[in-house]
């Protein structure tokens, strides 16, 4: 099934002195090492020019469930903005796993700062992940293996790069700002240095993708241990800059009881810029595997809700899968112990929910 993305794009991730590609950032196959995507991408793209390949999993089974998969996105995102087939015109930046944020959907995998809670739930942490800044290549790893002079596109995505040095040392190697679309994956709770403003004034445009999953103390547990009123100000802040500001929430089995306090917050703040995805990388966060009692529970909720997304959200919570939600608990109590929260206040109805058998 043909995707531009394997044509035009490249998923780049680096974990200390590890340098992995991939041709999109759902990619559910093999990571390559710079050789061994040189090597693999024409027969990538070959396969997928009549089906879809094994990395492809993860927009299969959305396309197959009826949902909007990346690869249409992708494609119609590239027919819209006239991207080319022929050459690299998109890059995805993962440049380590730094960040001051550790994210009850994510783990030391994606944040450093996760790294002593993951050891103290019983996960294995490989040195890969243990952020070390000496061991990581400069940005010529980009621009030495790569033809990076018709690149509209970049995107940085965490770790929390607005605390790191790369995208200014990146943005400032590229000749052609005025031509350069740039997107950030942020939790913002940090605002861009005065050296990164300058670059960033002179690009097409810059797009924060701001990662909020639900609002005030919610926020915080959730977004842990990130701040609610600083968020806010720094929200305020951006605004005046002239920057593209959306809203980017995961919606999974930690917050999903709420969305319509959020949506309604984030509506008013951000307009028709608000996008959504599943969590999907682990059962514990996935609604299709929440209890049928917690499913009634949120679909009586949204039942008057139109909209794609609450349409979406009803075809996960219809899906037959078994029952997660006692694993679920363990893993939210455990890590309030660790962590010195209180999930259960806070999200008090939902709780509730989620201990009747």
């Amino acid at each position: 099934m043909f995707c531009t993305q394997p044509f035009n794009h490249i998923d780049v991730i680096v974990e200390n002195n590890i340098v992995q590609l991939q041709p999109c950032n759902v990619w559910a196959s093999k990571k390559y090492s710079i050789e061994e995507y040189k090597s693999n991408i024409r027969d990538i793209q070959k396969k997928l020019l009549n089906e879809f390949h094994l990395g492809c999993s993860t927009c299969q089974k959305a396309e197959f469930n009826g949902a909007r998969s990346r690869r249409q996105a992708t494609n119609e995102f590239a027919t819209d903005n006239n991207l080319s087939t022929k050459k690299l015109q998109s890059l995805g930046v993962r440049y380590g796993t730094l960040c001051n944020s550790k994210c009850m959907i994510c783990d030391h995998t994606r944040s450093s700062a996760w790294v002593t809670d993951s050891e103290k739930l019983g996960y294995k942490v490989e040195e890969q992940y243990r952020f070390k800044k000496n061991l990581l290549p400069g940005v010529d790893i980009f621009f030495g293996n790569f033809d990076l002079s018709d690149l509209k596109y970049v995107e940085f995505h965490g770790g929390e790069p607005l605390i790191q040095s790369y995208p200014y040392d990146f943005l400032k190697k590229i000749k052609k700002l005025d031509q350069l679309v740039v997107k950030f994956n942020t939790n913002l709770t940090v605002l861009p240095s005065n050296d990164l403003l300058h670059l960033l004034k002179k690009c097409k445009r810059v797009d924060f993708l701001l990662s909020i999953d639900d609002i005030e103390e919610r926020y915080e547990i959730l977004r842990y241990p990130a701040n609610w009123q600083t968020l806010l100000q720094n929200i305020k802040w951006l605004k005046t800059q002239n920057f593209r500001l959306m809203s980017f929430n995961v919606i999974s089995s930690l917050n999903v009881y709420y969305i319509l306090d959020f949506y309604k917050w984030a509506v008013k703040n951000f307009a028709s810029e608000v996008h959504s995805q599943f969590a999907v990388d682990k059962k514990i966060l996935d609604i299709s595997y929440l209890s049928k009692n917690a499913k009634e529970k949120i679909l009586k909720k949204i039942e008057n809700m139109n909209g794609k997304i609450f349409q979406s959200i009803r075809e996960k919570l219809h899906i037959n899968n078994s029952d997660h939600t006692e694993e679920m608990r363990k893993y939210i109590t455990n890590l309030d112990k660790i962590r010195n929260t209180n999930y259960p206040a806070v999200f008090k109805e939902w709780w509730e929910i989620l201990n009747i058998k």
